[in-house]
C-alpha cells in the first residue's frame, strides 16, 4: 500500500493517539437489537467486558469551515455498549461491531489481543461472514496557545502542504484527503478483496467534531491525522485469519504514521527505539 520501510518496534512517552478502533460489518442478525438476542454474546464476553448499557450510537461527519464548525450532522441507531474498567468500548449492531479505546491504549499487543476475543465471541455466537474488516487510528496533536503553529514542526512536510505558506494565527481550518486501493497483485493475497485506504489530515479549529466511536469534540485547535484502512469483501467468518488480516492492516498504518513524524516530532513525542 504505502512504499515505506516497515516500521522498527518503538514506543511513544507522550502519544497523540485518541482513539484507535477495529470493526467487523457482517449480514444484518435482526436478534441482536434485542436484550435475548445479545445476552449470549454479552455472556461469552462478560470476563472482559463486564458492563452493558443499551445506548444511541452518533455517527458524526467531520465539518469545519472559515467560519468554525458548524452544526454536527449525525445519525443515529440503538445499539450495545460494552464496557470495561480500563477504557475499552465494544459497540454492537445488528451488522457490525466496532471495539475502540482512546487514551487506555497501550500497543497493539493488548489491542489485537482484545479484537481477537471479539472475534472468538462472534464466531462462537455464530456469525456466518464477514463483509468488511477496518481499522482505524486517529491522531490528534493539540496546538500551544502560546505558540501557535508549533505542532507544524511535528509532521513531515508533506503533511503540511500549503499550511507552510500562511502564517500561523492566520490559519482557522486546513484538511486533505486521500483515497488509495491496493493494485490486483498478491501483495494482499490473504485479504477477499482490495485493500483500500482513506487518509485524512489537516488542522481544525476548537469544538469541530470529528468522526470517533465515540466521536470526539476537539478542546482546542488541533492538527490531526486520521489513517482508515479496509477491505471491503465477504469471507466466512473465521477468527483467526480475520485477526492476522487486521494486524496486516495496523502494520501499514503503523509504517505511515512513523515515516510521517519528523525529527522534532519524534523528540517531541518521546520516541523510543526498542529491541
Amino acid at each position: 500500500m504505502f512504499q515505506l520501510a516497515a516500521a522498527p518496534n518503538y514506543y511513544l512517552d507522550r502519544a497523540p493517539l485518541a482513539q484507535a478502533l477495529a470493526q467487523v460489518r457482517f449480514p444484518i442478525i435482526a436478534i441482536l437489537e434485542s436484550l435475548a438476542g445479545i445476552a449470549p454474546l454479552q455472556e461469552a464476553l462478560r470476563d472482559r467486558f463486564p458492563y452493558m448499557e443499551q445506548k444511541d450510537t452518533h455517527e458524526v461527519g467531520i465539518l469545519i469551515g472559515p467560519a468554525g464548525p458548524s452544526e454536527p450532522m449525525t445519525s443515529s441507531q440503538k445499539t450495545w455498549e460494552l464496557t470495561d474498567d480500563y477504557g475499552y468500548r465494544l459497540v454492537v449492531q445488528p451488522n457490525r461491531a466496532t471495539l475502540s479505546v482512546g487514551d487506555a491504549y497501550t500497543g497493539i499487543g493488548d489491542f489485537a489481543d482484545v479484537f481477537a476475543l471479539v472475534l472468538d465471541a462472534l464466531q462462537a455466537y455464530g456469525v456466518p461472514r464477514c463483509d468488511r474488516l477496518g481499522v482505524r487510528y486517529l491522531t490528534i496533536a493539540d496546538d500551544d496557545p502560546g505558540a501557535p503553529g508549533q505542532w507544524r514542526t511535528w509532521f513531515k512536510p508533506e503533511l503540511r502542504g500549503l499550511v507552510d505558506i500562511v502564517e500561523s494565527t492566520n490559519l482557522r481550518t486546513a484538511q486533505t484527503q486521500l483515497q488509495l486501493r491496493s493494485p490486483a497483485t498478491d501483495d494482499y493475497a490473504e485479504f477477499p478483496a482490495a485493500v483500500q485506504a482513506i487518509i485524512r489530515h489537516g488542522f481544525a479549529p476548537k469544538g469541530s467534531d470529528l468522526p470517533g466511536v465515540p466521536p470526539i469534540k476537539l478542546a482546542g485547535d488541533a492538527f490531526f491525522l486520521d489513517l482508515d484502512l479496509f477491505s471491503n469483501g465477504p469471507q466466512a467468518f473465521d477468527a483467526a485469519p480475520i485477526e492476522q488480516q487486521f494486524r496486516r492492516l495496523h502494520a501499514e498504518i503503523d509504517r505511515f504514521f512513523y515515516w510521517a513524524l519528523s525529527d522534532e516530532g519524534r523528540d517531541y513525542f518521546g520516541l523510543e527505539l526498542r529491541s
